[in-house]
């Protein structure tokens, strides 16, 4: 009986050595896993934001306009006083000699097209048809702004 009880005691021994060892081995990989979530949440901070480029083109029949650029695909128009309008994405195409074309349509149905071969930049008002050849500035990084709170409670006919 004594060698018996032995036997169940050192396997018993065994049995638990290798549930401690387990138990370490199951921490370890809870730790790693902590890390792993830790560190990929850092990284979502460290990233940079999207970048944005800006360029000014003037056109015959409007005052100069600021074209900006996100890298997501939104493209903004402005120009004094106080005109701001959106567009999403490019149409990119070619002419019939093969020069690479972008045209960027904007919410109020302004078009900016650009040559992409040449450079040359032209604008097509809402509502016309005509090309307007516009002279424009070298594309440069926007800074970053931060926009003031506006209530419209403030400004009843906004």
């Amino acid at each position: 009986m004594r060698h018996v009880a032995t036997v169940i005691f050192a396997g018993s021994y065994v049995t638990l050595a290798k549930s401690q060892q387990n138990h370490h081995v199951i921490q370890a990989e809870s730790a790693m896993k902590a890390i792993t979530i830790t560190l990929a949440l850092m990284a979502c901070y460290i990233t940079p934001a999207w970048s944005e480029s800006e360029f000014q083109i003037n056109c015959p029949g409007r005052p100069a306009m600021t074209v900006s650029r996100a890298d997501y695909g939104l493209s903004t128009l402005m120009w004094p006083s106080r005109h701001f309008q959106v567009a999403a994405g490019q149409q990119r195409t070619r002419l019939k000699e093969g020069d690479k074309v972008s045209i960027t349509r904007f919410r109020n149905g302004d078009q900016l097209i650009v040559n992409k071969n040449s450079g040359e930049t032209f604008f097509v008002y809402a509502g016309s048809d005509k090309l307007m050849p516009c002279s424009r500035t070298e594309k440069r990084d926007a800074e970053i702004i931060s926009l003031e709170r506006y209530d419209d409670r403030q400004h009843p006919s906004s």
